[in-house]
């Protein structure tokens, strides 16, 4: 399955609409772990966790291809004067008739469950499956086990934003990948 099957796919078992950039990464990092489909998105460490910059590029090439829709809302100004928004994506008519087809798949079929198995472990939201997915990743770099609080040091080895005071609150969230994992 390519990185366009599988984000139709993404996006279509996860009832028609991802809201948010920094959510759509997450899912499609836990989801290719979890359902073991190969689509050659090879996550690296970002700001917010793993991160694919063939994710991004598919996103566009979807858009252009009027197969998925990204629709922004405006939700507020940061200091400085940085208007923020939320990018939301959802298919298009032209979209659902491609995953008509890939539902039939046995790739679709395991993405659509371990969609369900990330529901079923609360849905975590765009902050939680970072904190999950950071945690994730460093475990696995490191591949050994770890501390709380060693996964909290661990960020400043693989990206300097990692290892901000912002993104280390919540470090009870990091629960959230063990609850997606069973």
């Amino acid at each position: 399955m390519n990185a366009a099957q599988f984000l139709l796919s993404l996006v279509d078992a996860s009832n028609g609409t991802i809201q948010g950039r920094t959510l759509l990464q997450k899912r499609a990092f836990f989801v290719s772990l979890l359902s073991g489909v190969d689509s050659g998105l090879g996550f690296d460490a970002y700001y917010y966790g793993p991160y694919s910059s063939t994710l991004d590029n598919t996103v566009a090439q979807l858009k252009n291809l009027d197969f998925v829709d990204e629709d922004d809302t405006p939700f507020g100004i940061i200091s400085g004067g940085f208007e923020m928004r939320r990018y939301d994506y959802k298919l298009t008519p032209q979209g659902n008739e491609v995953v008509e087809k890939l539902r039939k798949t046995e790739e679709y079929k395991r993405i659509r469950d371990s969609v369900q198995k990330i529901e079923a472990a609360g849905n975590p939201n765009y902050f939680e499956l970072s904190i999950a997915a950071k945690a994730f990743f460093i475990l696995r770099k490191q591949r050994r086990p770890m501390s709380t609080e060693e996964i909290k040091r661990e960020p400043l080895h693989f990206c300097k934003d990692w290892g901000s005071r912002r993104a280390q609150t919540g470090t009870s969230r990091y629960r959230t990948y063990f609850r997606i994992r069973g």
